[in-house]
């Protein structure tokens, strides 16, 4: 087996050189980074990274113990758990028991000897000392999920006891008086707390109920199920997970005469159909998060992640009702700009038709567009439903909505489902609500992070500028790693270029300039109630603005698509994009290689837009159908999944939906904490949407050589003294 020896002699170097490539760290220059690295990989050289750990103490592998990796709520733990825990460089090892004490009882010493971090196991002992004797693991470390056995100190489950009450809640009226229940042995606590909350329920009803209990174990799951069907048929059986619950509908179509009965199952919070199969929706990858983030936890922390799951329960229970047929043909004009948000709608759209018999017509314009018509509102009276850029929404309220208040205590309702931070600035103006938040956003720095992390490139920066190469943290360093990413500047660099710019559009010029002015600590609205740029503060950040456009590449797109494409193609290094707009570019090859971070010197625009009601519509009863429906969680979930954004409180607690949008965390963790000067001190509006135009303009001619830096500061503060900015 080669050795670091033979890697020194064959490379040329010592074997302090040897040892620091290998492990990432010491100031190696790159000619012997590149040496190394083909000398180890000629002589066929591994790293052991196991042997590496074990110095430490310990490794960082963490042992998780299933009965089997089939089972729905087995597989989702498994997926929460490995999602977060191999992201922070821990390697997750499975093990499958069968559901076998022996198994079990062998993989313990094995574990044992590998000195592992952690051990998150579903058991099927009669006795969790078995653990605590053999592994040398700290007791909170040893993590026992879904069943309860004596002596667990660190147990963690979901609440299967309201599962199986909330189910026999759904079954209460239909008259029904023999239920089968299938589920797996009864002494494991998750079966028995989800027997007894329905039986307590149901039973309790009426005295001449009869429930008939089978118990299974993997094995013999399949076979079990036809049991159901040798006597007297139950007119309901549920079942404590899904898999179970496709054996009942087998045994049904292959050894049943009779009637055939309704089927109930526990099923994970993922909303997938299930012909026949009525769900009810656990979050077991949520769970498996959870304990992540428990095991994960700093001691020096003061608190400990909060471990309290809710129930997804039934979903799309609550849907509008379809009136008559004798009713006229029913439709809503929804005004809307192209988007991830109005493409994932439009994919949406015909399950509120079959639901409600409402069609809605999605009229999609562009930016400019859309200001253009609810400027001039009255002569665009069949819109019924406004997509309104939160920028615009302080200034257009109360001339183009219908406050929320006239479509019902139902509509209002629904903004329980966000943050009052998102609340105040995507749906109030002047103490009214108008609008709900449909596509929230903000602009986000995101970044190559195989290119941040690649050691020759990260020894090259240091090389050239003695610095670490990381996400830059301000724009000075933005500026820096842009240049060193420039080829036509550093013809090592792997990309062509480190970032780029949109100058098509003067509003988007506009948010590149305010983004800079923001991060020096500039801003528009002055205590005075007056409105202008800092002339320092606004010389010093279109400088830095123009002088930045020398070295990214210049596209004269009019929306921020093309740099979305441009990034995704792996032409540059970095973009700042609203997050809204990037969506589709993780289900793109480019995925596993995005980093995200907040933009440098976290000064943040936010943008995105809400939902009102045209005040020239009469619709109130279709639109608040429309409303109901499209801001309910199960949509909300859809929406995020289809590519579009939403905030509604539901999305971050669905793993699935941060493990594809990471980005979506970071705004939720932080507040939306960004910045958009729709309002003066005094509570008058800002006609926002023409400030950054006639901003984006003034800048547009000094980017063309018309004017000079300080004309172009004197010119805007100039524009920004009429009073057609002010409401």
């Amino acid at each position: 087996m080669p050795t670091i020896k033979d890697i020194a002699k064959m490379a040329g170097v010592s074997h302090g050189t040897v040892s620091n490539v290998l492990n990432g760290r010491g100031n190696v220059s790159v000619e012997k980074i590149k040496a190394v690295e083909r000398a180890a990989m000629q002589v066929g050289y591994q790293l052991n990274a196991q042997a590496k750990s074990l110095r430490a103490g310990h490794t960082n592998t963490i042992s998780v113990i299933l009965p089997d990796m089939t089972t729905t709520h087995y597989n989702k733990l498994y997926l929460g758990l490995h999602n977060l825990l191999s992201r922070q460089g821990y390697e997750v090892e499975l093990y499958i028991t069968n559901d076998q004490q022996q198994n079990e009882l062998q993989f313990i010493p094995k574990i044992a000897a590998k000195r592992n971090y952690a051990v998150i196991t579903v058991s099927c002992l009669e006795d969790a000392n078995e653990y605590y004797n053999q592994l040398k693991i700290e007791p909170e470390k040893i993590v026992f999920a879904y069943r309860n056995i004596p002596h667990a100190q660190q147990y963690l489950s979901l609440d299967f006891q309201l599962a199986g009450q909330q189910i026999a809640e759904e079954i209460k009226n239909k008259g029904l008086k023999h239920i089968g229940l299938y589920t797996d042995l009864g002494k494991y606590s998750c079966t028995s707390e989800f027997k007894q909350g329905f039986e307590q329920y149901w039973l309790s009803q009426h005295a001449e109920r009869q429930l008939t209990h089978i118990q299974t174990f993997p094995s013999r799951a399949y076979n079990d199920a036809f049991n159901f069907f040798t006597d007297a048929v139950p007119e309901a059986i549920i079942t404590s997970d899904i898999e179970k619950a496709r054996y009942i509908k087998n045994a049904d179509f292959l050894g049943n005469l009779g009637n055939k009965p309704l089927i109930y199952s526990l099923s994970d919070a993922e909303f997938i159909v299930e012909e026949r199969i009525h769900q009810y929706h656990m979050n077991y990858e949520l769970l498996g998060k959870r304990i992540a983030e428990l095991l994960l936890h700093n001691p020096d922390q003061p608190s400990q992640p909060e471990i309290n799951i809710k129930n997804r329960g039934f979903m799309f229970r609550n849907q509008p009702e379809i009136l008559s047929s004798a009713t006229t043909t029913r439709s809503l004009n929804l005004l809307t700009l192209p988007s991830p948000s109005t493409d994932a709608l439009k994919k949406l759209l015909p399950h509120f038709k079959h639901q409600s018999g409402i069609d809605v017509r999605l009229n999609v314009h562009q930016f400019n567009d859309i200001y253009e018509i609810l400027t001039n509102l009255e002569h665009h009276q069949y819109y019924d439903i406004i997509r309104i850029d939160m920028a615009g929404l302080p200034w257009f309220a109360k001339s183009t909505l219908k406050p929320l208040k006239e479509l019902g205590s139902d509509v209002y309702q629904l903004l329980t489902n966000y943050s009052q931070q998102i609340v105040k600035r995507y749906s109030q103006v002047n103490n009214q609500f108008y609008a709900i938040p449909f596509d929230p956003s903000i602009q986000m720095l995101f970044y190559r992070k195989d290119l941040f992390n690649d050691a020759k490139i990260k020894r090259m920066f240091y090389e050239e500028y003695k610095r670490e190469l990381a996400p830059p943290t301000t724009f000075a360093e933005f500026d820096i790693i842009t240049r060193f990413f420039s080829r036509a500047l550093n013809p090592q660099s792997p990309l062509e270029y480190g970032s780029c710019a949109s100058l098509g559009n003067t509003e988007i010029v506009a948010s590149e300039f305010l983004l800079r002015y923001y991060s020096l600590g500039g801003r528009l609205r002055q205590e005075d109630c007056s409105l202008k740029l800092d002339p320092v503060l606004g010389t010093q950040a279109i400088q830095q603005y123009v002088d930045s456009l020398s070295v990214v590449k210049k596209l004269s797109a009019t929306w921020w698509n093309e740099s979305v494409s441009l990034f995704e193609s792996g032409s540059v290094a970095m973009i700042i994009v609203y997050m809204n707009l990037f969506s589709h570019t993780q289900h793109s090859a480019i995925s596993p290689l995005v980093g995200v971070d907040n933009v440098p010197d976290s000064k943040a625009l936010i943008g995105g837009g809400s939902l009102g009601m045209s005040k020239f519509s009469q619709k109130e009863a279709e639109v608040a159908e429309f409303f109901k429906w499209v801001f309910s969680d199960e949509i909300a979930e859809q929406l995020v999944l289809l590519g579009g954004t939403s905030a509604n409180n539901c999305v971050y607690d669905n793993p699935d939906i941060m493990e594809y949008y990471p980005w979506l965390d970071i705004p939720h963790k932080t507040g939306y904490n960004g910045v958009r000067e729709t309002f003066f001190q005094d509570g008058s509006s800002l006609n926002l949407r023409m400030v950054e135009k006639a901003i984006g303009q003034a800048i547009g001619n000094r980017i063309n050589g018309i004017m000079t830096t300080e004309e172009t500061v004197q010119y805007i503060n100039t524009r920004l003294t009429d009073n057609e900015f002010r409401g």
